[in-house]
């Protein structure tokens, strides 16, 4: 007796490690625009059964009815019968009894190029793949209702792609044989996954890579070296302000929506994400490619590394206006502090992109409860944290000057922030921020918050202190910033 519990004993760990762990083997095809990217998914299940539900998102990142991406045949599955379920994200598996399955399905590109309103669908053509983590791999539906911490094993094997086909994702580079060992919506499922013509360029920080992968000839004045340099430049001083260099791994895609020499629209489309060490940009390729707001992309999505990501919501939707507002307000602050803008630039920029495009936002009064309801509904409701948490972070970081006599500012709060958040692994509240600020202010602003923040009021920014140097004046009912050239503004760029 005593025997078979020691063996049990043994066994309990590996027993749990294999339900934890989990193979999928993708398949290069010659012709992938037109039967996708192959993928044979390998599992043992915890006890002998004839049924396995596995999880497959059917919207994800605003893209509805993902099952049309979603093939599985039964010429590839002889011994399962299967059900997609895709208004409960899960296809039913049936089978012989036994604690292994197997099963074969295909991820195809279900729209036609070009769509410069797409933008987080499966692409999948001949010439390269790019697919979000979320929209490429299932799993048991079992592994989705495990604590959000809980790490897996997941096994990648890429089979017989070219050399010349480079594989690249969050996790490795031009790696044929992948073990990733991470969470699942935090960390597999927060991925993006390309392959194909992409040029790859790469440099160190504290000797630990950061990549750049893109594709296509990008247009007016777009080239590698503008991108290039631009990144290196972005990434360096954010981790220096932060000073925070812990980052193993880290890379940022760029890829076209849409790529011509005369646009099928006449404007300029693009959008960042921030995702598991890395993110993505994906734009109109065409000759109304925009730089600023290329570089404006660029400096927003990266800080979201430490704002969003680093330090999470705890109520995401409802703490928009500290991260999308105070990771915007850093976008500007920061450009200036490493010169990228002059003092001229950024105050044109303040005020016509933040203060002014917030004044005349019909939504810009909205209580905060109602941008949870909204916010993916209206781009005006979009906006609103934004602009407001930005003007919030301008007013809070000249009162930190003020109540410091400019010995500290807004940016020694933030980087207090961050170490609370990660070392006592606490996610962003309101009451976490406003217990902060009274270290820095000695003054407690929750009805301030509470009436502009929460309520929705305009700050009377005419009426506020500010630091020696700057003033707020009325124009045209809209008040802007105006610097006196006169005095020497101490901004806390150090």
């Amino acid at each position: 007796m005593l025997k078979k519990l020691f063996i049990l004993t043994l066994l309990l760990p590996l027993l749990t490690y294999s339900q934890n762990k989990i193979n999928y083997k993708i398949f290069y095809d010659a012709d992938l625009e037109q039967n996708g990217l192959k993928v044979q998914v390998d599992y043992i299940l915890k006890k002998p059964s004839d049924t396995i539900s596995f999880y497959f998102a059917n919207e994800n990142w605003g893209e509805n009815n993902l099952f049309n991406s979603l093939t599985i045949s039964k010429d590839e599955n002889p011994d399962i019968s299967f059900e997609n379920l895709p208004e409960k994200n899960k296809i039913k598996v049936r089978m012989k009894t036994g604690n292994k399955v197997s099963l074969v399905y295909h991820i195809k590109q279900d729209f036609k190029d070009p769509n410069y309103k797409i933008f987080n669908r499966p692409k999948i053509n001949n010439t390269f793949f790019h697919v979000l983590g979320k929209n490429l791999f299932i799993v048991p539906v079992s592994f989705t209702k495990i604590p959000e911490d809980r790490e897996f094993e997941f096994s990648l094997e890429w089979i017989n792609f070219p050399v010349k086909f480079r594989l690249h994702n969050n996790f490795a580079t031009q790696a044929r044989v992948q073990n990733i060992k991470t969470t699942l919506w935090e960390g597999f499922y927060n991925s993006l996954f390309i392959g194909g013509d992409y040029r790859f360029y790469s440099f160190k920080i504290q000797n630990k890579p950061v990549y750049l992968a893109l594709r296509d000839q990008w247009q007016n004045g777009f080239t590698d070296d503008f991108l290039f340099s631009n990144l290196k430049k972005a990434i360096q001083s954010q981790r220096d302000f932060w000073k925070d260099y812990d980052q193993d791994y880290y890379t940022i895609t760029l890829t076209p929506t849409v790529s011509q020499k005369d646009s099928l629209f006449k404007g300029y489309s693009s959008t960042g994400s921030a995702i598991k060490n890395a993110f993505m940009i994906q734009g109109t390729n065409n000759p109304f490619n925009n730089k600023s707001a290329y570089l404006y992309l660029l400096h927003h999505e990266l800080m979201h590394e430490w704002i969003g990501n680093k330090i999470q919501n705890k109520n995401e939707e409802l703490n928009y206006w500290f991260s999308e507002g105070f990771t915007d307000y850093y976008t500007y602050k920061n450009r200036l502090r490493i010169k990228d803008i002059s003092i001229d630039e950024w105050l044109s920029s303040f005020n016509t992109e933040v203060i002014q495009s917030h004044w005349k936002n019909p939504q810009r009064n909205i209580p905060n409860y109602k941008i949870k309801d909204d916010f993916w509904k209206s781009r005006d409701v979009e906006k609103v944290p934004y602009r407001r948490g930005a003007i919030f972070a301008f007013w809070l970081d000249n009162h930190i000057l003020i109540k410091t006599h400019y010995k500290k500012s807004l940016d020694v709060l933030m980087r207090e922030l961050l170490k609370v958040c990660t070392e006592k692994k606490l996610r962003f509240t309101d009451e976490l921020f406003l217990n902060t600020a009274l270290q820095y202010l000695n003054e407690d602003i929750t009805y301030f918050f509470q009436k502009h923040i929460i309520s929705g009021v305009d700050i009377d920014l005419t009426k506020e202190k500010w630091i020696d140097g700057f003033n707020f004046k009325m124009i045209d009912n809209i008040p802007q910033l105006e610097i006196d050239k006169g005095k020497k503004v101490q901004y806390g760029l150090n």
